[in-house]
């Protein structure tokens, strides 16, 4: 079914190969939305093996899958926590595409989790992920909102938060901390939007194949001075499913809140995670 047919989308984040915005794109185009893909410009020389070894090109890559399998879409560089560059990245959506109906706030980075205590956390890497993570969120989603007020036709947010908004991890850097707020504005928003047929819902993913777990993975096995490999055998067996999740299980679940099948609810924080945590 083509349910977001007609529909313009924003996904911020999703310009690695191995991760849950290059999955969320391509999820919204085969279900019909016109996507753009947004992500911060990266050095060539900084990409993992198996980005480089396919040639990866950021999020133009991701835009061009989506082209070649028949859908709509275009990349655009954007740093989320410059205000002015994400109003001049919305301002360019009205005015290429005419409207803007879905945003998914997938940008974000790691704190550090798994790297050590609050204590010996470095400020700039709490300042960063305060950044990215939360006034990423803010800016996108203000700017964002009022291009969808100004349209009058409603519209979805959907925020990226973390099984660790959920409760506090011990040695989870900012990273905790960030995504608590991620779920407060979510919830704030859902509130101040709801009369305009604005809805703003968050997921909050558990262990996931990507980039960004794996580095969290390998923080933890140095702090603790283990194999990468343990860490990972004893992650899964947490999970009642006893797997970990895909970019694809979270693109689906992003996809169903962007969608007319979820349009009665907001202000949500939806645990994709494997039955983790039930609450």
């Amino acid at each position: 079914m083509r349910r977001l047919k007609g529909k313009v989308a924003l996904v911020t984040g999703a310009g690695r190969l191995r991760g849950i915005g290059r999955a969320t794109a391509l999820r919204l185009a085969e279900e019909g939305a016109t996507v753009v893909v947004s992500a911060l410009a990266r050095d060539p020389s900084t990409f993992p093996d198996h980005e480089r070894e396919v040639s990866w090109k950021g999020a133009e890559s991701v835009a061009e899958e989506i082209v070649s399998a028949g859908g709509q879409a275009s990349a655009i560089h954007c740093d989320v926590t410059n205000a002015a560059e994400v109003e001049t990245m919305i301002a360019r959506i009205e005015r290429e595409l005419g409207a803007l109906d879905i945003v998914v706030n997938n940008a974000g980075v790691p704190g550090e989790a798994g790297s050590g205590p609050i204590v010996e956390l470095d400020d700039a890497a709490w300042h960063h992920a305060i950044n990215v993570n939360l006034n990423g969120v803010y800016y996108v989603s203000k700017h964002a909102a009022r291009a969808m007020l100004r349209k009058g036709e409603g519209g979805a947010i959907v925020n990226l938060a973390s099984l660790a908004a959920r409760f506090g991890i011990a040695n989870y850097g900012g990273y905790s901390a960030s995504k608590f707020a991620v779920i407060g504005l979510t919830q704030q928003m859902a509130q101040e939007l709801a009369p305009h047929g604005i809805r703003v819902n968050a997921i909050c993913p558990g262990v996931t194949e990507t980039d960004m777990m794996l580095g969290t993975y390998s923080r933890i096995a140095q702090s603790a001075s283990i194999d990468v490999a343990r860490v990972q055998g004893s992650t899964r067996k947490s999970i009642p499913m006893k797997r970990p999740g895909t970019p694809e299980d979270q693109a689906a679940a992003i996809a169903f809140l962007c969608g007319p099948d979820a349009a009665f609810i907001t202000g949500q924080s939806i645990n994709v995670d494997g039955g983790f945590r039930m609450d």
